[in-house]
């Protein structure tokens, strides 16, 4: 799998909300041992959103797991914007319509009755709680409400893989040096274990500057793990004798 996942608002664009669904779904891919090829977030625009999704279909990513902007209000623009992209028209899909109009009785405004209209060719992903989800072409489009978000992107991706990938393990170390200080041989790890991943991420303590090391590895790895480590407290002691961090 090379998936890719989107969140999609306005209100994530002007750094008006913090992004938690993007932040979730990544987490349940990387649990699963499938972690995400990349990660976009896009404003409430169906151009935007069609550009995207072309480009994403166009390099081999599949599935894009798309959250958000799928209701029926005039700003809520994904279900254009998928359908744009995948070069399908939007559709009355009856189903959808069904049960939309079962949910809301009375309440079936036009503006709800807006989210029956998806992507020729769609199929539905259910929610217990509001208006369907859909996919097609290996495009997943989820509401952008957590609680409804959440159990629907469980549903797909217990249908979907069959067989997880192996979970990534990681191991992590707070040293009291510069990033500069070890990049370089940390660059010839990598380069060696190309398999493994190894974050270095910088920042400024009380006594200077400080790195934590992240190593993400699968099972079978423990053998480059222990080389790893024994890099990494060569570095410790240097730290130590250092007396904490330095630039």
């Amino acid at each position: 799998m090379k998936s890719a996942v989107v969140t999609v608002g306005n209100e994530l664009i002007y750094g008006e909300r913090s992004d938690d669904n993007r932040t979730w779904m990544l987490s349940i891919l990387k649990e699963k041992g499938l972690p995400a090829g990349l990660a976009l977030t896009l404003p409430d625009d169906e151009n935007s959103i069609a550009l995207w999704i072309n480009v994403l279909k166009d390099k081999g990513y599949g599935p894009v797991f798309v959250s958000g902007g799928i209701g029926g209000t005039h700003d809520d623009r994904t279900r254009q914007g998928i359908a744009l992209g995948l070069g399908r028209p939007l559709i009355c899909h009856e189903e959808c319509f069904k049960i939309l109009q079962k949910r809301y009785g009375r309440n079936f405004s036009e503006q709800r009755q807006r989210m029956a209209w998806l992507p020729q060719g769609s199929m539905l992903i259910p929610n217990e709680i509001g208006a369907p989800g859909f996919y097609v072409d290996e495009v997943y489009a989820f509401p952008g409400f957590p609680e409804m978000l959440r159990p629907m992107f469980i549903w797909v991706l217990d249908r979907l893989v069959k067989r997880p990938g192996e979970r990534w393990l990681v191991r992590e170390w707070h040293l009291p040096l510069s990033e500069g200080v070890i990049a370089a041989d940390v660059e010839r790890f990598v380069e060696k274990h190309p398999a493994l991943s190894v974050g270095l991420y910088p920042h400024i303590g009380e006594k200077g500057s400080e790195v934590t090391v992240r190593l993400r590895f699968r099972p079978g790895d423990e053998k480059a793990v222990e080389e790893f480590t024994a890099l990494i407290e060569t570095y410790a002691v240097i730290g130590e004798r250092k007396g904490g961090g330095y630039k």
